[in-house]
């Protein structure tokens, strides 16, 4: 089973982060077997300042059990965000070293009620479906029907925009 995962830095040396959490998610999930090119986003929604995330995603080859425990899965990112120096806060969004969010699980949906996938609100996210659109443009999207490029072709125009990095 191949997942998705979406990854984001904002604090600290941002690419030594996200290369960091992948060799981490290796570790302890699986191999990373593809890694998106690298974006530069603003940090939307927070304060004025606020150092811009570097975001990408991550394709992992999961061993073993993990195709079919996805909270094990999730609860393994949540540790790896922790252990790295997140720090969860109840309400908003804040400066972080490290964010781990499955957007995608090959072509299944799951509705657990800690865990969606599709990821919620990835349809809205262009930092999340043009790195994705890199590694599997013609994905369909469970539930939605589009493939992932015909879903970063349909984002209106005032959706963000992001920049390669470096």
């Amino acid at each position: 089973m191949r997942i998705h995962i979406a990854t984001g830095s904002n604090l600290g040396d941002r690419i030594n982060n996200l290369e960091e959490a992948d060799r981490r998610i290796s570790l302890r999930l699986g191999p990373v077997v593809r890694v998106s090119p690298t974006y530069r986003t603003a940090a939307i929604g927070m304060a004025p300042g606020t150092p811009d995330f570097l975001n990408r995603i991550s394709e992992v080859a999961l061993n073993g059990d993990g195709a079919d425990q996805p909270e094990q899965v999730m609860l393994a990112l949540l540790d790896i965000e922790q252990e790295m120096g997140r720090i969860r806060q109840p309400e908003g969004y804040t400066s972080r070293p490290i964010d781990l969010d499955i957007v995608l699980w090959g072509d299944r949906t799951i509705d657990l009620p800690d865990l969606s996938i599709p990821h919620p609100r990835m349809l809205k996210r262009r930092f999340v479906l043009q790195p994705l659109a890199d590694l599997v443009p013609v994905q369909r999207i469970p539930n939605d029907g589009r493939t992932v490029a015909e879903c970063l072709a349909d984002l209106p125009t005032d959706v963000p925009q992001i920049a390669p990095w470096p």
